[in-house]
């Protein structure tokens, strides 16, 4: 470990509480309407649909982003969700944006940047890495996306 100079960290799904967040927005959503559904299985299946659309794709004109819009509205659309407003699907979409880490990491990076270069290592767009960290406090030395 003496010649460890550098940690890189996997952001969207290490660091960031995706599942509670995202399926939080779906059930809000869906609340809004009067809709109940499988919120935890249909929250899946488009975290899922959305890094396989990522990694199953070669020379990408997309980022994630334009993916996750994408992957909902197909998710949305075969779970007969179409109650769901055009403003519901926008603050499902935009939630990543605004993802929670979990608690104890901000603290558990600031301590390893005193050793270490930290940087997140990610398929999550630039401007999404960006927003969470900013949104939890956390400072990285570098963001590749």
């Amino acid at each position: 470990m003496k010649n460890i100079r550098a940690l890189t960290f996997d952001t969207g799904g290490t660091i960031l509480d995706w599942h509670r967040g995202i399926h939080d927005a779906l059930a809000a959503a869906g609340k809004r309407r009067g809709v109940d559904a499988d919120w935890v299985a249909i929250t899946n299946d488009y975290r899922k649909r959305s890094l396989q659309t990522m990694v199953n794709t070669v020379g990408t004109r997309f980022n994630i982003d334009d993916v996750h819009r994408s992957v909902l509205e197909a998710v949305l659309r075969e779970n007969k969700l179409d109650a769901l407003t055009a403003e519901d699907r926008d603050a499902v979409w935009n939630t990543w944006h605004a993802l929670k880490c979990w608690s104890d990491f901000p603290a558990a990076l600031e301590r390893l940047r005193k050793k270490y270069l930290v940087a997140s290592f990610t398929i999550l767009s630039t401007a999404l890495a960006v927003d969470v960290s900013r949104a939890n406090g956390i400072s990285w030395d570098a963001i590749l996306s």
